[in-house]
């Protein structure tokens, strides 16, 4: 029997490794995410947050408007602010499922302070396991009433996808969750192809939010919480809402 070269049974193990470990992860996602909303439909007690899904909106619409025009308050942000979260937890307004990119600072973005945005960044923002279980998190125990979906204008996540780049590892499968978006655009001019990609990749990432997640699915029909989606400007500052 011929053996195996030592380096190649190794790889072996290491792929083998981490997809039994990935596996277990989405199973354990899965679980926890059925139970919740298990809970949920028992009436099983849902975390009090002060924020209403009008309110948390209306800050958020603010707030933006305020750093778009150059008035940015930069509140909630002194040493008592942060001894009294210690102490007494966080309840923040929304969640924030963000690109990571360094021109688009969420807190910044809609001048909010310490507390008051659970942010989840992600190239492009893209929802994986991670990252939809993070939201769940916020929905689930803080009690958020808004989970917002932020793109951005001049994406280089999504303009990779669009124009059909060709990346390794992780950041490879990472595009790939951005096909459908590159393909529904390609009968556009190709100057307008970036820009509705980017629109619609925030639309779509929203929608899944509540097709993967019970957690999620379950707050939305209760009225507890609303999934928006929205892109931001990197060059004007505005934030344009899709609610």
């Amino acid at each position: 029997m011929r053996n195996f070269p030592s380096s190649s049974f190794h790889a072996l193990r290491v792929h083998l490794s981490i997809f039994i470990v990935a596996f277990l992860a989405a199973a354990l996602l899965f679980l926890a995410s059925s139970s919740l909303a298990e809970e949920h439909k028992e009436g099983a007690h849902v975390p009090q947050n002060p924020n209403s899904v009008d309110s948390a909106l209306k800050a958020l619409k603010d707030g933006n408007s305020r750093f778009a025009s150059g008035q940015a308050t930069n509140p909630r942000s002194g040493k008592d602010l942060m001894a009294k979260l210690a102490r007494d937890g966080q309840t923040p307004l929304a969640a924030v499922l963000s690109c990571s990119d360094s021109r688009a600072p969420v807190e910044k973005i809609f001048d909010q302070g310490i507390g008051d945005l659970f942010v989840i960044r992600a190239a492009g923002a893209v929802p994986g396991v991670d990252q939809v279980g993070s939201l769940e998190y916020a929905v689930a125990h803080l009690g958020v009433p808004i989970i917002l979906v932020l793109a951005h204008t001049k994406c280089g996540a999504v303009t990779a996808s669009v124009t059909g780049a060709h990346e390794p590892g992780a950041l490879g499968e990472l595009l790939a969750k951005l096909n459908p978006v590159a393909k529904a655009v390609e009968s556009l001019q190709e100057s307008s192809r970036l820009e509705a990609a980017i629109k619609m990749s925030a639309s779509m990432f929203r929608e899944q939010l509540t097709m993967v997640s019970p957690t999620i699915n379950e707050a939305v029909k209760a009225g507890r919480l609303k999934v928006i989606s929205g892109v931001y400007d990197i060059d004007t500052g505005v934030v344009a809402f899709n609610e």
